[in-house]
């Protein structure tokens, strides 16, 4: 016998035996680790829509300037936006330059005991408190609103976690990222305006043997992507889903896992301001992976005969949709703006081409 064959059998019997080990122990801890991370996630989006700034307690979503700046309340459970100053007056908006200000009761100027609610960071807490209400001002495009939340809102504690496929490591796809400069996509909302957004770059990735593309835009410091695919209004939200994704590295490198895809706020209720994907951003292909439709938006599907609505009915308070402009120059088809369908109070419905 071939003493150096002697020598080599074991050797590389103990090498296979070590590389097996090696590597299905490395992929057993990266499976554990991922799903660890997915349950962590899947725990902070309930917190994310349960908390005290997040999207089922809200109950209004109000046009406001400086015609309608008087806050003003006739019980608990009403509160008005008016032009003139009456007995039930709260306090008042006051439009500062490029900030707004509530400042209480009949005071028409700034005071020690004004709260600024434009601009405030998302997640500060900032806001105006009063009994079971919150309210602070956001803008979109160049109309203010003021957003009214109900801290102890029913929903809450009937809210039930949101549907989610498994992980499925098939979803989580390498990609390179093309950077783009000085480009800006219009991006059209709910509330049917369109807002102009800074393209980042370009996400391109292969999946299932064919090449795509989606346009990733700036958000929380992250590549911010709002797509739409093939399931869409089957198992998916219907108007398409968001998904953050890292930075890349040097080599223009990072990862689309589209496992950590989520409904946007509209999925929850009618008084948010969700961008739509853009006509660039809708995959031929079905995407399986991360958040499901609701279950109640499922059963929203079977009911004949959905209501038209020209407002957002908010209790003792109307509130007028924007005219949809341009939308169909973004590949949108829309009815006159006076029929944009509501499907009950938590959700609008755009027909996408």
């Amino acid at each position: 016998m071939d003493t150096h064959s002697a020598i080599f059998r074991p050797m590389y019997f103990f090498g296979l035996l070590f590389y097996i080990t090696f590597f299905g122990c490395y992929s057993s801890s990266w499976a554990q680790n991922r799903n660890e991370e997915f349950e962590a996630w899947k725990k902070s989006r309930i917190q994310e829509l349960t908390g005290e700034e997040g999207w089922l307690n809200l109950v209004g979503l109000v046009p406001i300037d400086t015609s309608n700046a008087y806050l003003n309340s006739t019980n608990e459970d009403s509160l008005f936006l008016e032009s003139t100053l009456e007995k039930s007056t709260l306090g008042k908006f006051l439009f500062v330059k490029d900030s707004v200000w509530f400042t209480w009761k009949n005071r028409e100027i700034l005071s020690q005991d004004s709260v600024l609610v434009f601009p405030i960071a998302h997640g500060s807490g900032a806001g105006v408190y009063y009994k079971d209400w919150k309210w602070s001002v956001i803008k979109r495009g160049e109309v203010y609103f003021m957003r009214l939340r109900q801290l102890n809102h029913p929903d809450l504690e009937n809210f039930e976690a949101t549907p989610v496929f498994d992980y499925d490591s098939n979803y989580r796809i390498s990609a390179f990222f093309l950077p783009k400069f000085n480009q800006v996509i219009s991006i059209p909302n709910v509330l049917g305006q369109v807002i102009p957004w800074k393209v980042m770059g370009e996400l391109q990735f292969v999946f299932h043997g064919k090449s795509q593309r989606l346009l990733a835009l700036e958000e929380a410091g992250k590549l911010f992507v709002i797509f739409s695919d093939q399931s869409s209004g089957q198992t998916t939200y219907p108007t398409g889903r968001y998904l953050y994704v890292n930075y890349p590295n040097a080599k223009g490198e990072t990862i689309l896992d589209f496992n950590f895809a989520y409904n946007p706020p509209c999925a929850y209720t009618a008084y948010a301001t969700c961008p739509i994907p853009p006509k660039e951003n809708r995959l031929d292909l079905p995407i399986n992976a991360g958040e499901k439709v609701l279950p109640s938006q499922k059963k929203r599907k079977e009911i004949k005969g959905l209501r038209k609505a020209p407002f957002y009915n908010i209790p003792n308070i109307f509130v007028p949709l924007l005219p949809h402009r341009n939308l169909e120059e973004l590949g949108i088809q829309v009815l006159s703006w006076q029929e944009i369908y509501i499907y009950s109070f938590s959700s609008i419905a755009i027909i996408l081409q």
